[in-house]
């Protein structure tokens, strides 16, 4: 990869990111992402505008999950009438090699990082799940610069 940086986070938009590829549980923490913004103030960026880039690696050192919930939700019917209300649930963590399937290209809508603890909220194909991952840092490697307008 071309470039590098080690717990920059907070200088990437990764907003409607694309996850190429999602690997979590036992072992690393990693995803694979397209349009993956980034900032003015991240250290390789040596641009003064938000650029951005695919194929972007992002991993968590020494990550631990913390908890995995997938997002309830409310069926309504054409009147606005509630049908069925669907609370939050926790996955276990034996689901955890299928959701990384599922959720191969989904859409990040929030990465966050707060006290060590980082927040991955993923917009998959019918549900909603929210990551609470913590670990060491993190590190983002890639290969190129774009120009927002690139696709």
């Amino acid at each position: 990869m071309g470039f590098f940086t080690e717990n920059e986070v907070e200088t990437f938009d990764f907003g409607e990111a694309h996850i190429g590829e999602f690997r979590f549980g036992l072992g690393p923490f990693y995803m694979l992402l397209d349009n993956v913004k980034i900032l003015e103030s991240n250290s390789c960026n040596r641009d003064v505008r938000t650029m951005r880039t695919n194929g972007l690696m992002f991993r968590i050192a020494e990550a631990q999950i913390l908890s995995v919930i997938e997002e309830g939700y409310r069926v309504y019917n054409a009147d606005g009438i509630l049908q069925r209300e669907v609370a939050d649930r926790t996955v276990e963590p034996e689901e955890y090699a299928k959701l990384c399937e599922l959720l191969e290209g989904a859409v990040i809508y929030e990465l966050k990082k707060e006290d060590g603890i980082y927040r991955i909220s993923i917009d998959g194909e019918e549900h909603a799940y929210t990551f609470l991952v913590k670990g060491s840092g993190d590190s983002e490697e890639w290969n190129r610069f774009m120009n927002l307008a690139e696709m």
